[in-house]
């Protein structure tokens, strides 16, 4: 798996790194039956849901393909323990080795997938997929469709020669022409907000921003309360906290920004030049700074060098010498013009680009 060191940029970011026709009554009790029969656990209802789930219904969820590695994520092992929960003990697959040298080419590489092992031949586990599949995409109350795969932001389903996209959800089950035809699983893939366990199933809220706010602790987060509702800013959407804000497009997700890196980021022209974040506030690997990564750069602080944007190419550069461990140490200034370029200082030296591109590190 390729290291994360904790401080990769989302993926597409400046690098620092046929739902199944519901079974009447007679059928269902008939399966129910037959798993027992079969030494197997009984199916339940459904999954309880929590008592929080709001009426409004999360949008259904865009496709997001993978695009790097990562470990398993939260709403992902949330989810194993959800069927877990609903239907007894299960054979449920979440962790899956990066390719090396290969294409990142499946959410099982960047923790968004899950197979649940079952056999589309036998009977017993036939009928237990079915019952997951039909509570999964289900409509409600108000005719609203695939419910519960919004909730919990699944983005497509195989099983048993056949695809089923939230993306695509007017379409209902399609067939699937994949090397394996899934007749021995059940696969879920969920979107980065479902994989991040921030939709209304897990938080209350349908809304990304909301979402990312519960998830981090709510009122109790370094956030604080939000100080009014969500706004369009800069082609994406912004609310503002007591101590930060949480900022949010389709392709960076929902990320906070706070304390020093907040008012740095959101003074001047710094965030047009940078871009919206795409991780929240995170601790340097040596325990002494700060930093948020964005579209195209960073910002970094520590109590002694203050809070300094750094460009993606120039922080490329830096992070080829090893980051704030190598003999660059920290950024002690923004990017400030020089000739026809420019110029980034650090404790141990500086970074210049020049106006064809060219970096150029200097240490001393």
């Amino acid at each position: 798996m390729t290291p994360d060191r904790s401080r990769r940029p989302a993926p597409g970011a400046a690098r620092r790194r046929v739902a199944p026709a519901p079974r009447t009554a007679p059928a269902a009790l008939a399966a129910a039956a037959a798993l027992v029969l079969a030494g197997a656990p009984a199916a339940a209802a459904a999954p309880s849901a929590p008592a929080h789930l709001p009426a409004e219904v999360d949008a259904a969820a865009r496709y997001e393909p993978a695009v790097d590695c990562a470990p398993v994520q939260p709403g992902t092992e949330l989810l194993r323990r959800l069927i877990v929960d609903a239907y007894g003990p299960q054979t449920i697959g979440t962790a899956r080795a990066c390719p090396v040298g290969g294409p990142v080419n499946s959410e099982h590489h960047d923790g968004r997938a899950l197979d649940w092992v079952l056999d589309a031949g036998d009977p017993a586990e036939r009928a237990l997929a079915e019952d997951f599949l039909t509570w999964l995409l289900g409509e409600d109350a108000d005719a609203a469709s695939a419910v519960n795969a919004r909730r919990l932001g699944v983005m497509y389903v195989i099983w048993d020669g056949r695809i089923w996209g939230s993306y695509r959800a007017d379409e209902g089950w399609l067939p699937y022409t994949g090397a394996s035809p899934h007749t021995d699983h059940v696969h879920v893939s969920l979107s980065r907000r479902g994989a991040a366990a921030e939709t209304s199933w897990w938080t209350g809220q349908t809304s990304p921003l909301a979402g990312h706010w519960v998830a981090l602790g709510a009122e109790r987060s370094v956030l604080g309360a939000p100080l009014g509702p969500a706004r369009e800013w800069r082609g994406g959407l912004r609310r503002d906290h007591e101590r930060g804000s949480v900022l949010w497009s389709a392709r960076t997700q929902a990320r906070e920004v706070h304390g020093a890196i907040a008012a740095h980021y959101l003074s001047g022209a710094r965030a047009q030049q940078l871009g919206l974040p795409v991780t929240d506030e995170r601790p340097t690997p040596d325990g002494v700074g700060r930093f948020n990564h964005f579209e195209a750069g960073s910002v970094y602080w520590t109590p002694r060098t203050g809070a300094h944007a750094v460009p993606a190419a120039v922080r490329d550069a830096w992070a080829a010498r090893g980051w704030e461990r190598g003999e660059l140490g920290y950024p002690v200034s923004d990017a400030e013009r020089t000739g026809d370029g420019w110029t980034s200082r650090f404790t141990g030296g500086s970074v210049v680009l020049d106006g064809a591109g060219a970096v150029t590190v200097r240490i001393g």
